[in-house]
């Protein structure tokens, strides 16, 4: 157990680290007597005996910096006097059961540092986007001369943990439009080829991707990974594209999200925290998933103009809106792509006398209720209403609530380890695209098996 005296330990460096985790070891002060001292006391006693012992804890820290320094005042303006005191200064990195690292060291610093989270981060080695800071604890060791003035060190100790999610900002979409490489050297509008105003709309799903799955026969039966779905991604769009190469478009509808990113954060787990089987890291697969996105537009304006619709679900929900907001700009000047980058839960779409209700998932019991207030304006202007969900990876069509049907889409992506185990079971992987005429509703349904 963690809160065991180790062989190696001396009495001292034992009760550093206990009084210093004793929060993360759940263990009160009366416990922690018992373990210094193998008997037991009052609780009163207890608490007077170990502030005694961090005292002594201190000075003696104390001590023996003093005593690496003690001609300090007889050196000055010395560059290599930092490195001199902080050479035989033992840090220490813990690694925590609840996923916490500790670290300690000693840290040249002002007052001002030590309230400084990003400066106490860096200082001991952690990114900020990486880590955050739990807590700190900056006791001053000694001032010394230098040639700008009077130095401090310190005896810092930090404790930080993995940040599940990733906070977006300015700077990652422009390192993600540094590292996008289309066909195209330079962006630029791509003229739609099939073109005309016949009253067909072309609507495309990418459903429950999970882009960055690991599975593989062993576990699953099924084999997914980057390269996979990669491979599988390009075929079904190319799919699409050749059965519907004589066939004009108003507008290509691409519909995007439904977990098309397996995970969320830098701990490889889903929007909610459960584990995940993942093939890449986190910001190789952001990037990697945009830049597959973009083609796929790209690919598809080749046709028609195309409105993306993003769709958000539970695997990817922070880092797939991070996502849309970078193919949100990379688009912004281009008339013949629309995106709709909002985090609203279900989009709805007009395409002539059809209402096209776009969800990851919903109660089926409560789907008419929740269509007709929220969309109620264009649900008594259609004469065709369809909801299109995701989420189960197989394809469903349930009993119609009045004019409303309601379809499940199945997937093109493998087995996970986890839905293996839970006995949600996938008989085929296969896509399925649409047209959708003004007047007549859904027309034809395109189906992109994976073999």
């Amino acid at each position: 157990m963690e809160h065991i005296k180790k062989s190696t330990e001396s009495f001292m460096d034992y009760a550093e680290r206990l009084l210093t985790n004793r929060n993360l070891y759940d263990i009160d002060k009366s416990e922690t007597y018992e373990l210094l001292f193998n008997k037991q006391a009052s609780s009163d006693h207890a608490r007077k005996a170990i502030t005694v012992v961090q005292m002594i804890i201190d000075e003696y820290k104390k001590d023996i910096i003093d005593k690496q320094i003690h001609n300090i005042n007889d050196i000055v303006n010395n560059e290599n006097l930092e490195n001199e005191l902080t050479k035989n200064y033992k840090n220490i990195i813990e690694l925590n059961k609840d996923n916490s690292q500790t670290s300690e060291k000693l840290i040249q610093m002002s007052e001002q540092d030590a309230k400084d989270v990003e400066f106490l981060l860096k200082s001991h080695g952690y990114d900020s986007k990486v880590f955050q800071l739990i807590s700190a604890r900056n006791n001053i060791w000694n001032s010394y001369s230098k040639r700008d003035g009077i130095m401090t060190l310190y005896s810092s100790k930090i404790t930080v943990k993995p940040i599940i999610e990733y906070k977006w900002n300015i700077e990652d979409i422009k390192n993600l439009f540094s590292n996008i490489k289309t066909e195209y050297k330079n962006k630029f509008n791509i003229s739609p080829k099939q073109y005309e105003q016949n009253g067909d709309t072309l609507v495309v799903p990418i459903a429950d991707f999970h882009y960055a799955l690991l599975s593989d026969n062993y576990s699953t039966g099924n084999e997914y990974n980057l390269e996979i779905a990669e491979q599988i991604y390009y075929y079904t769009l190319n799919d699409i594209i050749n059965r519907v190469k004589h066939r004009k478009f108003e507008k290509v509808v691409f519909v995007i999200g439904n977990d098309f990113v397996n995970f969320d954060n830098l701990s490889g787990t889903t929007t909610r925290q459960t584990p995940q089987d993942n093939s890449a890291l986190w910001f190789t697969t952001v990037v990697k998933a945009t830049q597959l996105i973009i083609n796929g537009i790209d690919m598809l304006s080749e046709i028609a103009p195309v409105d993306v619709q993003y769709v958000p679900s539970n695997h990817d929900l922070h880092t797939m809106f991070g996502i849309m907001q970078t193919i949100n700009a990379w688009y912004k000047n281009d008339d013949n792509i629309k995106i709709d980058s909002s985090p609203l839960p279900r989009k709805y779409c007009r395409i002539g006398k059809t209402l096209l209700c776009l969800s990851h998932d919903m109660k089926i019991k409560d789907a008419l209720k929740i269509i007709t207030t929220e969309a109620k304006d264009m649900w008594s202007q259609s004469e065709h209403i369809i909801c299109m969900l995701a989420h189960l990876h197989q394809s469903m069509v349930y009993e119609k609530q009045g004019y409303l049907e309601i379809m499940r889409l199945p997937t093109v992506s493998g087995t996970s380890r986890w839905s293996n185990d839970s006995g949600y079971i996938q008989s085929e992987k296969k896509n399925q695209s649409f047209i959708i005429n003004d007047e007549l509703g859904i027309t034809d349904v395109i189906n992109t098996i994976i073999k």
